[in-house]
Parts: C-alpha cells; sequence; structure tokens
C-alpha cells in the first residue's frame, strides 16, 4: 500500500468533461430543489442487502430488481387496504429476498408482504412515532419516539418504555447534539432482545426562544440549547428488556459534565461498550459493562491529548470478545484489534494516512474491511485488513470509492466517482473486490451541456509545512488574455473536505452555474480540515479561524498572481463555519475583497453549542481572549467591502442571535451591513427556496463584484 502522497495528482489537470454542446447551465438544473436538479445529481445506485444475504434489491423507477425479477412498488402497495396504507407507503428493511416490510404512518403499522403470494405475512402495529423508527435485527420489534418517550411495538402493540415522563427530559433520541458521530438514540442488541437508550435530562439547560411565524400570534416554541461555558444536559444510557420489559441503567460515572458516545454490543448480548469522555474532551475511557444489571465490568483502556479526543466511529466487534477501535494516538486514524478477557490491543493498520470509514467484519474469517486516504488524501478506497495485519485494497481507479456491504460482508457495493466520472456503482465480492454487476454507470449526468474548465492547485500551508489542495472552475469560453471576477467560496472548519478526486473534483454544481456567469470560482481546504492527521487538525486549538485564515490568504495570494483574475474584484462567500470565515477574512484583510456573502455564520463562539465550540476552543472562561480574539460581531466596525449576511430564523444550530448581535453591532458602529432573512428555515435553505438563495447571492454579486 502506498504511503500518502506529498503531491497531487494531475496538479492543474483539466477534467475531461468539457463538451461543446448546445443547453446552458440554470438553477434549476444545479441547485438542490430545484424543479430540474434531481435528474442531474450523481446519486448511486439505489437498494439494500436482504436480511443476512448476500442478495442485494436494487431500486430503480420500475420496482425492486432481486435477480431477474422485477417488483413492481404498486404490486408491494396493492396488498394493502385504504385504511392500512397511504399513497405508496415505504420500504423499511428486507427481511429476506421474499419478504419485505414496508410502513404506513396511515395505517400506523409496519407490514411484512410475501412477494411470493402477495400476502400480509406478519406485521407490527400501534407506531405512532414523530422520529425515526428503528427496527431489531430479527423484525420483531421496532423502536421509535413519540414527543419525548421511547416505545417499542410489537406483534402485541406498543408499551411504552420509560415509565415517567418529565419536563425537559427525552428519552431515546440522539444526545449531545448529534456530536462523536452520534445519530440516534437507540441500538439493538444483535439478537433483537435488548434495546440501548439515551436518556436525555435538559431540565437544567435553559430553553432559547425559536419563534414560529406561521401561527396567527407569533408562538414561542424553545429549544434547549446549552452555551459554550454553560450548564450541560446530562445522560444515562438505560438497557430495555423485550423479554420482561424491565429497565436496567448503566452505573456510570456522574453524568455530569460526561459525554457517553460510540455505543456497542457484544455478539452474545452480554456486554455493552461506551466510550466516555470529560467535558473538556481531552480524556476519554472505553468502558465495559454488564448488560444484565449495568455494573462496570473493567475499563479497557484510556486516551489522552493535550487538546482533544474525539471518538466519532463505534467499536466493531469480530467475536463475542475481539473488536476494532479506530483511534488516532499514533497522529493519525488508525485501526486497532483488542480482545477483552486478554486486555491485549494491536495496531492493525499504520502510517501517513487516515482511516476514514469503518464498514464491518467477516466473523469466520476475522477480516475487517475499512475506507481510507492512503493512495493520496483527494482519494478514498476500499480495504480489508486480517487479524493479523495485512491490508489488502479491493477498489481500483483514482477516485473517491465509498461502499455498502451486506452484513456479514459477503458481498459489498462499490460506489465510484471521479473527476470525470459521475457515478459508477458495481456489486463486487469482498474477498478479492471482483466485479459481478454493474448497478448504474453514468459518466455525465450533465450530458449535453456546457460545462467549465476544472483546474485542481497544489499550495503549501502558510507554516510551509502540508500540502493545501485548490480547485478553480474557469468559464466554459475562458479567455487567458481576458480578466475575471473571483468568487471564493470557503468552509475551511473540522470535519470538512470540499476539494476532492470525486466528480468535478468534487465541487457543487451551482458553482457551474455561477462559472457560466463568468466569474471564475475558487475553493481551497486548510489545516483544520478532516483526514490528514492530528497535527494537521489540531493547529485550531483555541484559536479557531486564526491558521484557517492564513492558509486561504495563501489561496487569495496565489489568486492575485493569475494573470487572468481581475484582483480588484474578489468575492468571498461561506455558509456555517464558512460564514464565520467570510467575515474573519473580510474583517482582517478589509481592504482585499470587493463583496462577500456570509450565511448561517457564527459570529461570537460563546453563543454557540457546548459539546463543539468546547471541544476547539475550550470555555470562554478558559479562553477568554481566544474568544475576544475570533468574536466577527464585535469587529464588525473594521468592515470596508460590501456585506450579506443571510440567517434562518429558526436555525437550531447557529442561532440567529449570532447575526442579530453582529447587526446590531454594526448600526452602534454605524457601518453598513447588507441582511437577509430566510423565514421558517433552519440552518439551511433547503427545498424550492434553495434557488431563491442562489438568485439573491448571484444578484449580490453581479451588482457588488461584477
Amino acid at each position: 500500500m502506498k504511503g500518502l502522497r506529498t503531491t497531487i495528482v494531475a496538479a492543474l489537470m483539466l477534467t475531461t468533461v468539457t463538451v461543446s454542446a448546445q443547453k446552458p447551465l440554470t438553477l434549476e438544473n444545479t441547485v438542490p430543489g430545484g424543479s430540474e436538479f434531481r435528474k442531474h445529481y450523481n446519486a448511486p445506485a439505489y437498494g439494500q442487502f436482504a436480511g443476512n444475504s448476500d442478495i442485494f434489491i436494487a431500486t430503480e423507477s420500475d420496482g425492486y430488481h432481486i435477480g431477474d425479477a422485477i417488483i413492481s412498488p404498486k404490486q408491494i402497495d396493492k396488498t394493502l387496504t385504504d385504511n392500512q396504507k397511504q399513497h405508496m407507503s415505504y420500504i423499511v428493511g428486507w427481511q429476506n429476498a421474499e419478504m419485505v416490510w414496508v410502513y404506513s404512518k396511515k395505517g400506523s403499522a409496519a407490514y411484512a408482504i410475501n412477494l411470493k403470494t402477495n400476502t400480509i405475512a406478519d406485521s407490527i402495529t400501534q407506531i405512532d412515532d414523530d422520529g425515526e423508527t428503528d427496527f431489531s435485527p430479527n423484525f420483531k420489534y421496532i423502536a421509535y419516539c413519540y414527543g419525548s418517550d421511547l416505545y417499542v411495538a410489537g406483534r402485541n402493540g406498543s408499551r411504552k418504555v420509560n415509565a415517567d415522563s418529565l419536563p425537559g427530559v427525552v428519552y431515546g433520541q440522539a444526545v449531545h447534539r448529534n456530536e462523536f458521530g452520534i445519530e440516534k438514540g437507540t441500538s439493538w442488541s444483535e439478537s433483537g432482545r435488548l434495546l440501548a437508550f439515551y436518556r436525555m435530562d435538559e431540565s437544567m439547560v435553559g430553553e432559547y426562544p425559536i419563534v414560529d411565524i406561521t401561527e396567527r400570534e407569533a408562538a414561542v416554541k424553545p429549544i434547549r440549547y446549552p452555551m459554550a461555558g454553560d450548564t450541560s444536559h446530562e445522560v444515562q444510557i438505560g438497557i430495555y428488556n423485550t423479554d420482561n420489559q424491565n429497565i436496567v441503567y448503566l452505573k456510570t460515572a456522574s453524568p455530569v459534565n460526561r459525554y457517553f458516545t460510540n455505543i456497542a454490543w457484544s455478539p452474545d448480548d452480554k456486554l455493552l461498550l461506551v466510550a466516555e469522555l470529560n467535558r473538556e474532551q481531552n480524556h476519554l475511557w472505553l468502558n465495559v459493562y454488564n448488560a444484565t444489571d449495568g455494573s462496570l465490568v473493567k475499563t479497557l483502556f484510556e486516551e489522552k491529548n493535550p487538546e482533544w479526543v474525539e471518538p466519532c466511529i463505534a467499536p466493531l466487534f469480530i467475536s463475542n470478545s475481539q473488536f476494532v477501535w479506530v483511534s488516532e494516538r499514533d497522529g493519525f486514524k488508525h485501526l486497532y484489534l483488542y480482545d477483552i478477557n486478554k486486555s491485549t490491543c494491536k495496531q492493525l493498520t499504520r502510517g501517513n494516512w487516515c482511516v476514514t470509514d469503518l464498514y464491518g467484519c467477516n466473523r469466520a474469517s476475522g477480516e475487517i474491511f475499512f475506507q481510507a486516504n492512503a493512495e493520496g488524501y483527494l482519494t478514498r478506497d476500499i480495504y480489508k485488513v486480517s487479524p493479523k495485519g495485512k491490508t489488502t485494497r479491493l477498489s481500483n481507479g483514482y477516485g473517491v470509492h465509498s461502499a455498502r456491504f451486506s452484513k456479514a460482508c459477503g458481498r459489498f457495493v462499490d460506489d465510484f466517482s471521479a473527476p470525470d466520472y459521475a457515478i459508477l456503482s458495481t456489486l463486487r465480492n469482498a474477498s478479492d473486490g471482483k466485479v459481478i454487476d454493474t448497478l448504474k454507470n453514468v459518466r455525465n449526468t450533465y450530458e449535453g451541456y456546457t460545462l467549465p474548465i476544472i483546474k485542481t492547485v497544489n499550495l503549501k500551508s502558510a507554516d510551509g509545512r502540508f500540502d493545501l489542495c485548490g480547485r478553480l472552475i474557469l468559464p466554459a469560453d475562458f479567455d487567458s488574455t481576458k480578466t475575471y471576477p473571483v468568487i471564493d467560496y470557503m468552509y475551511g472548519g473540522p470535519h470538512s473536505q470540499l476539494v476532492d478526486a470525486s466528480w468535478l473534483y468534487g465541487a457543487s454544481t451551482w458553482k457551474m452555474y455561477f462559472a457560466q456567469q463568468g466569474y471564475i470560482m475558487f475553493t481551497m481546504d486548510n489545516r483544520g480540515t478532516e483526514s490528514r492527521g492530528v497535527e494537521y487538525e489540531h493547529c485550531i486549538h483555541r484559536r479557531l479561524g486564526t491558521c484557517e485564515m492564513e492558509d486561504q490568504m495563501v489561496g487569495i495570494n496565489y489568486l492575485r498572481s493569475l494573470p487572468y483574475v481581475d484582483t480588484t474584484r474578489i468575492g468571498i462567500h461561506g455558509w456555517s463555519f464558512g460564514g464565520f470565515m467570510t467575515i474573519s477574512i473580510m474583517l482582517n484583510h478589509n481592504t482585499e475583497f470587493k463583496a462577500g456573502v456570509a450565511g448561517g455564520p457564527v459570529c461570537d463562539w460563546s453563543l454557540y453549542e457546548v459539546m463543539y465550540g468546547e471541544r476547539y476552543m475550550d470555555t470562554p472562561q478558559e479562553n477568554p481572549d481566544g474568544y475576544a480574539r475570533n468574536c466577527v460581531a464585535d469587529s464588525i466596525g473594521r468592515l470596508n467591502g460590501r456585506l450579506l449576511v443571510i440567517h434562518g430564523d429558526i436555525d437550531p444550530v447557529v442561532v440567529w442571535q449570532n447575526s442579530l448581535r453582529l447587526l446590531q453591532n454594526a448600526v452602534e458602529e454605524d457601518v453598513l451591513v447588507d441582511y437577509a432573512v430566510y423565514p421558517q428555515h433552519e440552518h439551511n435553505v433547503i427545498g424550492p427556496d434553495r434557488v431563491h438563495l442562489f438568485k439573491r447571492i448571484l444578484q449580490y454579486f453581479d451588482d457588488f463584484l461584477k
């Protein structure tokens, strides 16, 4: 396996998607939510593996493909009565290739439909959820949430799991504001007998006002939003036994200022692993608990880091006692094999590259399957590693590969994308990566349209230690003897990589439309973004925006060196962390930018939530200088160019108070800031309104940059 490349493959390489065509790009076909966007979206092949088998059931417009047979959605829906169904009830799981489960909210039930007999073979009733449903692996139960309560529905109806219903207490939902890879609040054991769930007590967290203007008199619908430095919520982990309906809670350390993440069941239902962090997030304990009485069995190991420890991938068991753990302890994210009984540890992968996802394991062979960027940090490939540490690459072709494995890891779907290849989904053998079938093959989702020219750029970070990759999108009719205005689109925050070796080098398709309007579009990933190792990622600690801005200015200086860039017409745009970056750069380099657009920006990190904010900045009490230095709301008086700030009025992620505080200070400083609000939108403007958003952004740059 190759080491991390320090040079970009095909630097300044032109993609081969430029074609001579007549159709122009539009916002409707390049912006999600646009009326024509879906037919150009490079989605992978839809479908899922059936139960415990290696049979992949592909989902297309004409139905569900099982071998040579095609099962029509209408055929499935006709099995249900009018009282049981709503228009085309949706599939929630395939028990096997002959039995499919569909869920109907109208019928408040899930139905198992036998495809051979076209009859209802089984059902789980009385489901009245208002969130995600979670099927048990044996398809006997469904866990779901309604309001603040957790329910489990089975053949005999539905049962409320929690005995109490207290103000500010939530059961079965994701906790810690979905940080640490937490996507849901329940976890079934492999047998389907036991259900681990979160109990989150938010009663000590103040209610933050979110105003709903759709009612005759605007109504306050508060959320619990713990801000950096303030009191946070308290979490417990319970285990519900479907046999006797009993609940035991894990006997963890005090839930005060403690985070509980990465829950994993042992295959025999006896043990539950939990990664626990202190509030500072620089000390982790991986603890083993007895699932019968909730007692602590042992602490397997501890991990510490001066900046932070951030577990985002749950342990993966390969036997009742052995599991795989993902850690950055050697400076890069790698796989480690642990044995609970022997308390032994072995590092399985190593090198100056990162494991980027963990897919599963074949328990018969002990092989573990994962994704990594070992062939270069723009790429992603699929690998397997044996318990002895032998690593084999299963994917081929320069680009980005992601995988969906069957439960037993006998087969997988490889979803491949490259700069000049939109999507190629193939079914492969997990043993050797050989292709069994091609599920979807679309080289260019904009065939017949005039597309821009795309280049990659290789630069050095401001400290000279790291390679940075940028992407240039040039108008299709680009003339190097002319000069063009530039829009630098940035994000720059943790857990991001905007430039990679996928379709169009990772560019959102609306950027192609902007290029069609005569702009050069530029994007570059800076230090602090993901999957490059601890030294690259942790430089942001206690000073968010500092080294990120230094690197982004390297990109700006590169743009200024290009003879075809009009250096008097450079604009910047970003959303969320990118909105914060946009304002930061415009204030700290206030003579270099003519216009900027900042969406959903963090304007004061002390107003951001506990988990994310304190991981990177510590608390405002511990790091007052860091918070003050990066508070763009307090520095708005330095604004020179034109700035448009956009915010959703019910944003629960970056609360509206951020940009309102900036606007208030701008008025007091007698600085003009342009401002736009999207009513009833949260952190992102989605749906058809997103087309309106980009019309507004383009018009702003046309007015003040072009």
